[in-house]
């Protein structure tokens, strides 16, 4: 049986790590950072993990349910969350070095990371941090259930939204939704980033 999107239960957060992580593999960037397949299949929890966490704490989560359980997660920061207070920074920065412990690439990696944040915006708006849909449900639907309650939040209080996507297959579907390129991140030796930037609909 399945859901529309709902706030995500604090119990979820394991599932929404889990299966958000699934949804990630095979990945440009962590494939970047990873010595073989095994290595990011270990990366990837850890990292979205934290960033997962972060929403939760300092944001919201939205969850899909199949068959009773989490198989897709959005996480949103509000405006005002970002940049991150140095306590959050330091906690995520931890749970990356715990990731790239066994990786490789760390310097090309952790310059493009670095590049992308500097370019953040800073005009107030919803950042989508983090969005997964277990591959065995994609194509169902459950990514636009996903975001269409902030998106649609964003119209009503005329705030834009922010995106950054390491694949390029990824441009469509937010497109779809009133996502633009505004940029791509190169470092040389790593993979490019795209920004997407959303303004509000009026529509």
């Amino acid at each position: 049986m399945t859901g529309p999107a709902a706030p995500m239960q604090r119990l979820e957060l394991f599932d929404a790590i889990t299966t958000t992580s699934r949804a990630f593999w095979p990945d440009p960037l962590f494939g970047h950072f990873a010595r073989n397949a095994v290595n990011e299949h270990q990366m990837l929890p850890i990292f979205l993990g934290a960033l997962i966490d972060d929403a939760r704490r300092h944001g919201e989560i939205w969850v899909v349910h199949a068959n009773d359980r989490v198989v897709g997660s959005a996480s949103w920061l509000p405006p005002g969350s970002l940049p991150r207070s140095a306590v959050r920074e330091s906690r995520i920065y931890r749970a990356c070095v715990r990731a790239l412990r066994k990786g490789t690439n760390r310097r090309s990696g952790i310059r493009l990371l670095n590049e992308v944040e500097r370019k953040h915006p800073t005009e107030p708006h919803w950042y989508l941090a983090v969005l997964g849909v277990d591959p065995k449900w994609q194509g169902r639907g459950f990514g636009e259930a996903l975001i269409r309650p902030v998106l649609d939040r964003c119209d009503v209080e005329c705030v834009p939204a922010y995106l950054e996507t390491q694949k390029i297959e990824n441009l469509p579907f937010y497109e779809r939704f009133g996502f633009v390129v505004t940029d791509k991140v190169m470092v040389e030796g790593a993979p490019p980033v795209w920004l997407m930037w959303r303004e509000p609909r009026s529509d």
